[in-house]
């Protein structure tokens, strides 16, 4: 039986979180119920009840709107209407839900969510057991009893697809863009219409939603935001900045995008043109994708054949896994039978050395937390005190772990790491600290005890938590809020009075990284933190290059013997150099490789002797070889330089995470004796930048993986490593697209090949030599977004190239010119051999580029 009783549009007023002006006022709802049910009997009878009163289901519904009933979002509220309308008589077997909010979104009609609940799922039960009449029969109370089991059974049908999912439909969200093949429409954008159809797996909870607040925040259950405000933002980015030819191009791009950057399982996109047929309302798309539509994976995680001389990642690393389990160590791995949670911790410090604080907490999170290890870290935030202003400036990241612990257990065994560390407990409330760790997220968890409250209870107005928390993943949803940290973290910078108080820093140099460590400093009066972020960098840092060889491409034997290389470091400090790049081998094209002793006999000594000088200023290591580096290291550097990114040697990653210094990290393919042959980038369609981009996040993701913290690591682009010609200018002129979230290019013509959601037609000759701007469809294993860039061109053979100058020594002005073009780009570092010429030219460059910021 299919009946159903059915009231439509019901409209009520109700307050559900703040509105799209951050106000906490009633807002205008439409209520749709149809409640499945047998009529049969009130047919018969005529007796309304026998059957679900309307009328009384309409007045709960709009009790419940109208009640306090602390819900945030859409899917909790049509959840508490279902419970209602079920809960007016058992008779009502199941119940189809939709609530329409029409002024949820700018430019949509309406925003809505959809939802089909049997008694049994959201009640619990189907209610009371038939009871048998005296009067009846035992053969007719069994066939009424099979009649109800019918009847319950047909209910459940009646889901149909709502039987395992719900749906988050936007209608009518109207949006600008270039749209077309026609050359009008490559001129003026137009208006197109779209329809989002969310898809997400049906969570229900059982005694949810019988409208007497069960499963209201705080109680021990909630209702997880669908976060269709960040599918829009995002969609409404991309078809606003894009240039596509197709719809169907496209309905594609937004679907990805959903999927991809926004965490949707399933998503359906309707894409209407108004103005491409003139006799027609309008011409549309649709199409339904899921996240198997989408699953090419990089080569490093697909097992398919890597791009051919790419950045191979370390064997046994997993390349993408923040959330993976094979990034535990064996003896901590979460066993079969447990499920492992995902914990997001903020780490605070303002008292002694800061940085060792920091990693300090890094050790015992892996250490002393059972069962539980650290995935994944944000960048580092140097930030002005909160609440209690008098006190020293803080450290402030965050991390993901991975637990087997249940919240107070993990609570329990942060503070017991905050003890062990000496916080004292004693000082007054939001004091000095030597390390605060807070609970921000736990999985998806919404709780409130007296001890823990998740998410976090003032995440929401802390952007020393917020800042990290993005590094590591912009998208999460803070489900008391029904907003992502990213939109949070976006109002809370745009909308409030809060000075702009956070700084992100890299460390440069510590208070040591030997391997054998002394009693912990009292302060860290000897570290050097630089802001090195676009936006808050005002000079740009130099590292000065002094080569220990015979044989590098510029001077090389101009420093081998000993005192020729301690003679021009403290030519370089005097002339200004912030950094001291030392290195023992060539990595000049075709260079051979020397060994680790020799390389070890050359830079160590000169190391030892520098620092016997009182030269404090950060020295880098010029090394591929973990060996080296870690001589190094020992003998006073700060800073590992490897230009294959850790690649080379597979003990160079475990090295730098264990010393937990900074480490820059360049792109290359193959070693200095191969890689003037692996210049192709076909692979990538012939885009070196994105070639680029997609072979540094290998990298990168095998640091984070190897527990290498994201505040320790720079970017090197590697211009002259496996580059040519064109391809290092080509580089300067994209390096702000080496750091970006996406990309997009310019097609020129169909020669041009561009690997985009849509393609020039072959045969439009209207279009040729028109630009086409798309997205790269782009899989990176780990975002480059916030990382400082560092630019090493200096004297190099593109320049001599372009200036005709075939002595290294006589491009020092051309190398200028690539130093504006950096500085320009955003690069935080510059290496140089002219340290005394390049910062003059920096400092005017910075007065152009970077200090109009400030």
């Amino acid at each position: 039986m299919s009946d159903k009783i059915i009231f439509h549009n019901l409209q009520v007023r109700t307050v559900l979180g703040n509105d799209g002006w951050e106000r906490n006022k009633p807002q205008p709802l439409l209520i749709t119920a149809e409640i499945y049910t047998s009529i049969v009997s009130a047919g018969k009878t005529d007796k309304v009840y026998e059957s679900v009163h309307y009328g009384l289901a309409c007045k709960k519904a709009t009790a419940f709107a109208e009640s306090n009933h602390g819900l945030q979002s859409l899917e909790a509220f049509a959840e508490g209407v279902a419970g209602v309308c079920l809960d007016v008589t058992q008779r009502a077997l199941a119940v189809h839900i939709v609530v329409r909010k029409p002024r949820a979104l700018l430019h949509a009609e309406y925003v809505s969510i959809e939802i089909f609940r049997t008694r049994r799922e959201l009640l619990g039960s189907w209610g009371n057991a038939p009871e048998k009449d005296e009067t009846e029969s035992q053969e007719r109370f069994a066939q009424r009893v099979a009649e109800i089991e019918s009847e319950r059974a047909t209910a459940e049908s009646m889901a149909g697809p709502l039987a395992n999912e719900d749906r988050i439909i936007v209608k009518q969200l109207s949006l600008s863009t270039i749209i077309g093949v026609n050359l009008w429409e490559r001129h003026y954008k137009q208006v197109v219409n779209f329809d989002l159809t969310l898809h997400n797996h049906k969570d229900v909870r059982a005694g949810s939603g019988t409208g007497s607040g069960q499963g209201l925040p705080g109680n021990g259950s909630f209702f997880r935001y669908r976060n269709f405000r960040t599918v829009v933002e995002q969609a409404t980015e991309l078809v606003e900045k894009s240039s596509y030819r197709t719809v169907e191009a496209l309905a594609t791009a937004i679907a990805r995008i959903a999927i991809k950057q926004c965490k949707v399982a399933r998503i359906t996109v309707r894409v209407e043109k108004p103005n491409a047929l003139v006799f027609a309302e309008y011409s549309a798309v649709e199409i339904t994708r899921s996240a198997s539509d989408f699953a090419h994976l990089p080569e490093s995680i697909s097992g398919s054949v890597a791009p051919s001389g790419a950045a191979t990642p370390v064997p046994g690393s997993p390349s993408v896994g923040r959330h993976n389990a094979a990034a535990l160590p064996a003896d901590d791995t979460p066993s079969s039978s447990s499920a492992a949670h995902s914990a997001y911790i903020a780490l605070g410090t303002n008292v002694g050395d800061r940085l060792a604080n920091l990693h300090r907490a890094l050790d015992l999170l892996n250490s002393d937390l059972p069962r539980s290890h650290v995935v994944e870290t944000s960048f580092l935030y140097e930030t002005a005190p909160m609440y209690v202003t008098d006190q020293p400036k803080f450290l402030n990241g965050a991390c993901l772990v991975q637990t087997e612990l249940e919240p107070i257990q993990l609570l329990d065994g942060l503070q017991a790491i905050e003890a062990k560390m000496g916080r004292d407990y004693s000082v007054y409330r939001n004091g000095p600290r030597v390390i605060d760790l807070d609970i921000l997220f736990y999985d998806e968890v919404v709780m409130k005890t007296e001890r823990l409250t998740i998410p976090h209870a003032l995440l929401h107005e802390r952007r020393f938590q917020l800042a990290p928390l993005c590094d590591i993943d912009r998208d999460l949803m803070h489900h008391r809020k029904g907003k992502t940290v990213g939109a949070l973290l976006r109002h809370l910078t745009t909308h409030s009075n809060v000075p702009e108080d956070i700084v992100q820093v890299t460390p440069l140099k510590s208070n040591g990284h030997s391997a054998v460590t002394g009693a912990p400093s009292k302060d860290d009066s000897g570290c050097v933190l630089k802001a090195l972020s676009p936006k808050q960098l005002q000079e740009t840092v130099f590292m000065g290059i002094l080569n220990c060889t015979p044989d590098s491409f510029s001077d090389g034997g101009d420093h081998y013997t000993f005192d020729q290389a301690i003679e021009h470091a403290l030519e370089l400090v005097k002339d200004g150099a912030h950094i001291i790049d030392i290195g023992g081998q060539s990595t000049r094209p075709g260079a051979t490789q020397v060994g680790i002793d020799e390389e070890i006999r050359r830079v160590v000594p000169v190391i030892q002797r520098i620092r016997e000088l009182g030269i404090v200023i950060p020295i880098s290591v010029d090394t591929f070889y973990a060996d080296v580096a870690a001589a190094a290291l020992d003998a006073g550097a700060d800073i590992i330089n490897d230009v294959t990114g850790g690649y080379f040697d597979d003990k160079m990653l475990p090295l730098v995470a264990q010393r937990k210094c900074p480490f820059v990290l360049m792109h290359m393919r193959g070693d200095p004796s191969t890689m003037t042959k692996l210049n192709d980038y076909s692979e990538y369609d012939g885009d070196v930048i994105r070639g680029t981009r997609f072979e540094l996040s290998q990298r990168v993701r095998a640091a984070l993986d190897h527990g290498i913290p994201r505040w320790n690591i720079i970017l090197d682009p590697g211009i002259g490593f496996a580059k040519e010609g064109a391809q290092n200018f080509e580089v300067l002129r994209r390096l702000p697209e080496l750091t970006a979230r996406n990309i997009r290019v310019v097609a020129a013509s169909e020669s041009t090949r561009i690997n985009t959601s849509t393609k020039l037609p072959s045969n439009s000759k209207e279009t040729e030599g028109d630009g086409e701007e798309g997205f790269i469809d782009e899989d990176l294993a780990t975002a480059l977004v916030n990382y400082p860039v560092l630019v090493g061109s200096s004297r190099k053979r593109f320049i001599g190239a372009a200036t005709g100058k075939k002595d290294a020594k006589d491009r020092v002005w051309g190398t200028a010119a690539t130093v504006t073009a950096a500085i320009q780009g955003g690069a935080a570092i510059v290496r140089v051999h002219d340290v005394s010429e390049m910062i003059d030219v920096a400092r005017v460059s910075d007065h152009i580029y970077r200090r109009q910021h400030s």
